[in-house]
């Protein structure tokens, strides 16, 4: 497994954040991290002359925001940066396959009742065929446990054991939450849940948790109080492009209110 870490990058508080949680994990991981300014063309309807310019601009921020890292990291995890011209979000999913997981910031926090995140984390996470982690800017003081959905789909155990590992990671409790308009769990899922905990050598507290709300609603919600909260996402090995997300995913990427990483699991399983 590639042991670097993607990072898009923007200059923003929000960016700051999601590099500051990235080299965190980094570090526990014995990972390094990228950074990536992508310089977004327009759909190549920016001149060349306009272009030449921004990539300037995008070089100088690569270099101030490497800094930045850096300084945060210690010299306990390398972190390197690099430019590249294009669509942001699809310049990261095309790149994403060569990384361990893929790091954004979010400018917002949402809610059902407010500001909702907007597209740029769902069409990364629609499209990127490794873990895809959203961070807001939002403060991680007080925070406690790590949140996964359960889903029905061949496959979600997959989203479990990421959220066991990085549970073991943050010396955390796991709370598994499968909605009642789903299927409840059953002795096969159950097992299946205590083989994700014994999995690891820093076996890890699991709880099982039922909503009487949608799965999405739900992992939104609780993901205001976790220290991290994961859902997965069915998809094709091999597969390339835009896949679905669901209703789940959305409801949740669009309404977070801290970490979450989605994590792509195949329907072969």
């Amino acid at each position: 497994m590639n042991r670097t870490i993607l990072v898009g990058i923007d200059g923003s508080v929000a960016s700051r954040a999601a590099i500051a949680w990235t080299v965190e994990r980094a570090a526990a991981l014995d990972a390094g991290i990228t950074l990536l300014t992508v310089v977004d063309d327009e759909w190549g309807t920016i001149s060349d002359r306009d272009l030449r310019e921004l990539r300037g601009d995008a070089e100088q921020l690569a270099a101030r925001e490497l800094e930045f890292a850096r300084g945060i990291a210690g010299g306990d995890v390398p972190v390197s940066a690099a430019v590249e011209v294009g669509a942001p979000m699809l310049e990261l999913a095309g790149s994403a396959s060569e990384y361990e997981s893929v790091a954004i910031g979010s400018h917002k926090s949402g809610t059902f009742h407010g500001h909702a995140l907007g597209a740029r984390g769902l069409q990364l996470a629609a499209t990127a065929p490794v873990p895809i982690a959203i961070v807001p800017s939002s403060s991680t003081n007080g925070r406690r446990g790590v949140i996964v959905g359960a889903g029905t789909a061949p496959g979600w155990i997959e989203a479990v054991r990421f959220a066991v590992r990085e549970a073991a990671r943050l010396a955390e409790p796991v709370v598994v939450l499968r909605s009642d308009r789903d299927t409840p769990f059953d002795d096969r899922a159950l097992r299946s849940l205590l083989d994700a905990a014994d999995a690891d050598d820093a076996p890890v507290d699991i709880e099982l948790r039922h909503t009487t709300t949608s799965a999405g609603e739900a992992l939104a919600s609780a993901s205001r109080r976790a220290m991290l909260t994961v859902s997965g996402r069915p998809t094709v090995p091999g597969a390339r492009g835009y896949r679905p997300l669901g209703r789940t995913n959305n409801d949740l990427i669009m309404n977070a209110g801290g970490p979450v990483v989605i994590v792509p699991h195949s329907t072969d399983a």
